[in-house]
């Protein structure tokens, strides 16, 4: 595997870089037998037991020595040794991370002992909330030294170079997060909860945002409707057009008493750092004249400016349009919203001078605002353009805008795309763009990631999910090289398999957000769940050409992998994704069949097989082989 990064000191796993080092030569195996002991505290925490069964786990597989686990109330053998967390000889040689951030590390050796003492809490190691530098720290130094790669969930996905020898040439320093927070939902299987520790997603701060006012109608709905939005009719309160329930309902910003309730109830909760104020989801609007008065022209509207209001009631009145698309008339309201934020900000900073007020950049009000300026106190989230194709270049050119007009605002920003939600099963190719984008934002201001959500794909979409994993950890590295490290895991087959995800990669579709509207709108009597839409334009990409062509680039991989039983083993792992992709498509070409001519004989047949195939791999790796959540409705509906 190349040496894609340096190892010559400490890994800086989405870190600052490390203080103060000096290289010292540390040997832990020699001819395939351990000279070194791994020494923990006489109770360690749970992250220190498990950090250090990872370190044994990685060395043995890679050398084949199993470096003994001792209790620091034990006799400690000779030899060297590595001193984790809070060992009575790391705090004799005045090892102490606490005055750092959760899931930093300090790393120091002496002579031939190594200390590792991280910023660790109690709690699972597997948890997103639990301080874990040590185990940070850990593989920090696996993936430095022993070059050990985790492409995906699972054994299969582990490259660990094998080695006789192992001397490691560590750096005396400390390592602090980059990132407040790093957080992929998802996880569902422990594999992957494994995995993603390994790729050091957890927090260091626990941020409080998310839809926020889905409790206030039933709480303030009879005492204070002018807390709600006021809708083209003059009314104010749950929107008839919209999807029912509180959740829903948006809010009226400019009005003052909706800031100082939001207040009180902020203070009650005894003020935590930070104050969430996220919109509800959907589309947000008021049609209130204060709250119009708060908005600046959004170029892109093709209602005039001062004609918003008519082409609201118009459309609400179902004159004209889709009626819950009122508040699209009204063009982009981030102004606005910014201008809220700062308010409670500005309040809420005198009970607290380092609050972070939390919003969404989203929907409508996602573009930055015109006037509006903002402060480190108003940390957003940015939602970036969603496409159902995961993340293209037009999707990249709006989310650099985006991120680079609300970063001129002054406020602090979060990632909180919904990328890895589309795309379900299918091999959309994206790892270079959004490689590339992470990289972007890193340059610019991010303070943490929210993704959502981990849904798997591993077998077909592998690339891009490493990518994102990756760049988030070694902001330096370049896409080309971690791309590298993912096809060199196929040892000879190497190449192959770089053909055939460069297959992927051009035929990626690149659709405007009309196009796209348009194409799923001529093909829309076929039905879709909420991410269905995917599915009902794959053949449009995935043509039986493409496919051909795919089949013959993993052949050549097969072929070629058969010196090496683990490359032919991840060769036919891709195999298996793309088997499923083409039931998938032959399901969805039997499905249309049959809403064309009323018989599903045809679709009847395919989905069966399709199901038939995913209970006969569930024990290979049911996660690459399950629907997205809703994506399959129609075909469920169908099989009735």
């Amino acid at each position: 595997m190349p040496h894609s990064r340096p190892i010559t000191v400490v890994a800086c796993v989405a870190v600052t870089a490390l203080v103060g080092f000096s290289v010292s030569g540390l040997e832990w195996v020699r001819d395939g037998k351990p000279v070194a002991s791994i020494i923990v505290p006489a109770e360690p925490l749970p992250v220190e037991s498990y950090a250090a069964k990872e370190l044994q786990y990685h060395v043995e597989s890679a050398t084949g020595a199993q470096l003994p686990i001792v209790s620091e109330n034990r006799e400690i053998p000779a030899g060297a040794h590595v001193f984790l967390r809070h060992c009575k000889a790391a705090t004799a040689a005045k090892v102490d991370p606490t005055g750092l951030p959760g899931n930093s590390y300090v790393v120091k050796t002496a002579g031939r002992d190594l200390y590792l003492a991280g910023k660790d809490a109690r709690g699972d190691p597997l948890g997103l909330d639990t301080h874990e530098g040590t185990l940070f720290g850990v593989y920090d130094i696996l993936e430095t030294h022993l070059r050990v790669r985790w492409l995906w969930p699972g054994t299969l996905g582990e490259v660990i170079p094998r080695e006789q020898n192992l001397s490691l040439a560590l750096g005396d320093g400390s390592v602090k997060p980059r990132l407040w927070f790093k957080q992929w939902r998802g996880g569902s299987t422990t594999g992957e909860r494994v995995w993603l520790k390994r790729q050091r997603f957890g927090r260091s701060v626990q941020p409080q945002y998310g839809h926020s006012f889905g409790a206030y109608w039933p709480r303030f709905g009879q005492t204070h409707p002018e807390y709600f939005a006021m809708l083209p009719d003059g009314s104010r309160g749950l929107d008839p057009t919209s999807d029912p329930g509180p959740e829903w309902v948006h809010m009226c910003v400019s009005e003052p008493g909706l800031a100082k309730q939001i207040l009180i109830d902020w203070s009650a909760k005894g003020a935590p750092e930070f104050l969430n104020v996220c919109e509800n989801d959907g589309w947000a609007g008021c049609a209130c004249a204060k709250c119009l008065s708060w908005d600046e022209p959004d170029p892109e509207n093709p209602v005039p400016f001062d004609k918003r209001l008519e082409a609201a009631r118009r459309a609400f009145a179902g004159q004209e349009g889709r009626r819950d698309s009122w508040m699209l008339q009204l063009g982009s309201l981030s102004d606005r919203f910014a201008r809220f934020w700062k308010n409670v900000a500005d309040e809420a900073v005198k009970l607290r001078p380092d609050v972070k007020v939390v919003s969404y950049v989203y929907d409508n009000y996602r573009k930055p605002p015109v006037k509006a300026r903002l402060d480190q106190h108003v940390l957003c989230g940015v939602v970036p353009q969603e496409s159902i194709f995961g993340y293209s270049k037009l999707d990249s050119e709006v989310f650099r805008a985006d991120w680079s007009g609300w970063e001129k605002t002054g406020c602090a920003l979060f990632l909180r795309p919904n990328y890895t939600l589309q795309a379900p099963n299918f091999p959309a190719f994206y790892a270079r763009i959004l490689g590339e984008d992470l990289k972007f934002a890193l340059a610019h201001g991010l303070k943490g990631t929210d993704f959502d959500s981990l849904t798997s794909k591993y077998s077909t979409q592998g690339p891009s999910l490493y990518m994102l994993a990756t760049i988030l950890n070694h902001p330096d590295e370049s896409p080309d090289s971690a791309l590298d490290d993912f096809y060199a895991a196929f040892g000879p087959a190497r190449d192959a398999v770089k053909q055939y995800f460069g297959l992927w990669e051009s035929v990626y579709p690149n659709y405007s957000a009309s196009e796209q509207s348009s194409r799923i709108k001529a093909k829309r009597k076929y039905g879709a769940g909420t991410y269905g839409p995917f599915y009902i334009l794959a053949g449009e990409i995935y043509t039986p050409h493409v496919m051909t062509n795919a089949w013959s680039l993993l052949e050549k991989a097969r072929t070629d992998a058969v010196p090496e039983a683990v490359a032919a083993a991840r060769v036919e792992w891709l195999a298996k994704g793309l088997k499923q992709a083409d039931l998938m498509l032959e399901t969805e070409r039997t499905y249309e069949r049959a809403v064309d001519t009323g018989d599903k004989t045809g679709f009847l047949t395919a989905y069966q097989a399709l199901n038939d195939f995913r209970k006969a791999n569930a024990d290979y790796d049911k996660t690459n082989f399950l629907g997205l959540g809703g994506s399959e409705r129609t075909w469920e509906k169908a099989n009735r």
